[in-house]
């Protein structure tokens, strides 16, 4: 059975809370972590890197989430394919 918009939305904002406020703060307490382990050899820390590029990942997928979420909240009929996951206004910061 098909979703419909609104249940599809509920189920994209729950999963953007869990991005956010589960998965993203537990990886930015890693890289502090490993920022902090590291001391002034940051930069050739394996576990700050993975850290570093799991912090990226989950950015990029909250940024598709939150398209995904915005192209279904501003759908129109000849709007079948839904913002690519990262928009002008999704930009990483």
């Amino acid at each position: 059975m098909a979703q419909t918009r609104t249940q599809k939305i509920k189920q994209l904002r729950a999963k953007l809370q869990d991005l956010e406020e589960v998965k993203l703060k537990d990886a930015l307490a890693t890289y502090g972590e490993a920022y902090q382990d590291s001391g002034s050899a940051w930069q050739e820390n394996a576990a700050w890197e993975l850290a570093d590029e799991e912090i990226s990942v989950l950015r990029a997928m909250i940024a598709q989430v939150k398209g995904e979420i915005r192209g279904l909240e501003h759908h129109t009929p000849n709007n079948t394919q839904l913002p690519g996951p990262l928009g002008k206004s999704d930009k990483l910061k």
